[in-house]
């Protein structure tokens, strides 16, 4: 007799339905009402070799790269994977299956390029359906998956989704996530960050916590250069944020913005002299809503080119012919980026397609919030591949609850001195303090080279890019400077969990440790260092840290992703 199977059975009106009616509302800035975009990638030693074997060849091997058998044929593998593993699951009952049906499809992107499309259907096809696309990027395969829902990660059902659809399919395909060959960055709906002054004691608490894009989040690499990373690149957003703090940027300083100005990208100010009174004690604009927005939008757009745009990754490869390294593109390499701050009517700043065509808005009008671009996000860079769709959705959630307490803290301070500043703005002086001349004459010499070939002959210049000279400076710090950095790397990291940990709204996180689910982020040679350093009491937060790293270190490790899938070792 035939075993039965079990059907699934979802309420008439799932709860994972009532955002998708308003969550794309450029108007509704409240966090209920915010939506993410993630993008996770998975690689094998094949697609990384194949990379760099074709790359060598130039554009026509990079172009080859992309029309590959193998790459083709694992991006169909995947996305048939998915597709089959839906419909299987959703035969048993699987709780994560709460869509009705899933369909696949081939087709081109704007570059041309062959992806793979997955629709996630409700039962009632007039619900929003959840896309996911595949896609092929340099040594790696990559998701892309917006904007959907922020309260759909409070759902166990959709990060079990994540997991045994996102995740499991390019495992099963010999396919996993590195830190040195891709990423999982994830992106926030730009809207939710226009309120208060939010977006500007975001960035002041990301140039207070470096170690984000360099220690836990991620690994040092110029894709995701940290703001403080070098001494004019942490001058120059502190300096935008005093302007900020000024009023330079609010309407009634710079005068009225209008779709116009936005399309040319100038009039964002600051202004050299704003009337006083425009900001309130607490940090924000003073006024009604529209000027509120109207401020950050202003200052997130001078970010851009004022702030980002100082020392980024990649600074001499800025050439119009290179994809990915025109100057207009060079700005978004850094642990967040604000390119997609966009209205509707803009280009896109990667297909130079106009941005929401139907909703472009007279180009002499007030500017207001209704004119965002549909997807204008505040994308977080500094995150390497994550291991399970948890370890994604809670690294995620750590920025949200983490921004959630900064609208109830405002006005952040910008730290003035790190013990990381060591490692940063002062590398050089350590290394000089600590190494030898002759280490840092070396360092400038494969600099001046490197920087004469990146550029095609453009860049007469002897300057060290800051995460290669991280690395040398961390290596010549006594043991017991190592220490104490480390101990500030945990202390500000535990500081960060913590207090977000009390904004976050699922019952578990009352009775949790908050640090469960974060530990295994810091990196191992941190721990190392602390177990050396004296005199750390127990009842430090860097001992008792150490202690649970400790207790269960293999468990630990085996949430990091392999640093990478081919013989390339890390700097330490």
């Amino acid at each position: 007799m035939a075993r039965k199977t079990k059907k699934t059975k979802h309420p008439a009106s799932d709860p994972m339905l009532a955002p998708l009616a308003t969550f794309r509302d450029p108007m509704r800035s409240d966090w209920q009402n915010a939506w993410f975009g993630m993008e996770p990638t998975f690689q094998s030693k094949k697609s990384v070799r194949k990379w760099v074997e074709l790359a060598e060849q130039g554009e026509k091997g990079e172009a080859a790269y992309f029309k590959d058998d193998y790459m083709l044929g694992t991006l169909r593998r995947v996305a048939k994977a998915i597709e089959k593993r839906y419909r299987a699951r959703r035969k048993e009952g699987a709780d994560c299956c709460m869509f009705d049906r899933v369909e696949r499809r081939e087709e081109l992107d704007q570059w041309g390029v062959v992806r793979q499309n997955l629709t996630f259907r409700w039962p009632d096809d007039g619900a929003e359906a959840f896309e996911v696309r595949l896609t092929i990027d340099p040594e790696t395969f990559e998701y892309s998956i917006k904007p959907v829902p922020l309260a759909w990660c409070y759902d166990a059902r959709f990060v079990g989704l994540l997991q045994e659809m996102i995740w499991k399919p390019p495992h099963k395909a010999g396919l996993a996530p590195s830190i040195v060959h891709g990423g999982a960055q994830f992106s926030l709906s730009a809207k939710t960050w226009m309120t208060g002054c939010l977006l500007a004691d975001d960035i002041a608490d990301k140039l207070n916590h470096p170690e984000l894009a360099t220690w836990v989040m991620d690994w040092p690499n110029p894709d995701d250069r940290a703001f403080r990373a070098t001494t004019p690149r942490f001058a120059a957003f502190r300096s935008i944020l005093e302007r900020y703090r000024e009023g330079a940027f609010h309407p009634r300083a710079i005068g009225t913005l209008t779709p116009l100005l936005v399309f040319l990208d100038r009039g964002f100010g600051p202004a050299p002299s704003p009337p006083a009174g425009l900001m309130n004690a607490s940090g924000s604009p003073k006024g009604s809503g529209r000027e509120i927005f109207l401020t950050n939008f202003a200052f997130g757009r001078a970010v851009r080119q004022q702030a980002q745009n100082v020392e980024p990754g990649y600074w001499q490869s800025a050439h119009p012919t290179e994809e990915g390294y025109r100057p207009d593109q060079i700005m978004r390499y850094g642990e967040s980026n604000l390119n997609r701050l966009q209205i509707a009517g803009e280009l896109h700043v990667k297909s130079g397609e106009v941005l929401d065509e139907d909703r472009v808005p007279p180009a002499g009008a007030h500017l207001d919030q209704s004119m965002l671009y549909g997807e204008a996000s505040w994308e977080n860079r500094a995150q390497m591949g994550r291991t399970s769709a948890r370890d994604f959705v809670e690294a995620l959630l750590l920025d949200v609850h983490n921004a959630r307490w900064l609208q109830a803290n405002p006005r952040v301070q910008v730290v003035g001195s790190l013990l990381q500043d060591q490692l940063l703005g002062d590398a050089e002086e350590t290394v000089r303090r600590h190494g030898s001349p002759k280490t840092l004459a070396k360092l400038h010499r494969a600099a001046a080279a490197s920087n004469l070939e990146a550029s095609r002959g453009r860049l007469r210049s002897d300057w060290i890019e800051p995460e290669p000279l991280m690395w040398v400076a961390w290596k010549v710090l006594p043991a017991g400077e190592r220490g104490a950095l480390a101990r500030e790397v945990v202390h500000a990291f535990v500081e960060r969990v913590t207090r977000a940990a009390s904004f976050d709204p699922r019952p578990e996180a009352r009775t949790a440790d908050p640090m469960e689910w974060h530990r295994h982020r810091i990196h191992p040679v941190l721990w190392k260092s602390l177990e050396k350093q004296s005199g750390l009491r127990a009842s430090d937060p860097a001992a008792r840290e150490l202690s649970a790293w400790k207790a269960r270190r293999q468990e630990y490790l085996a949430r990091r992703p392999s640093f990478s899938p081919v013989d390339r070792a890390p700097s330490l």
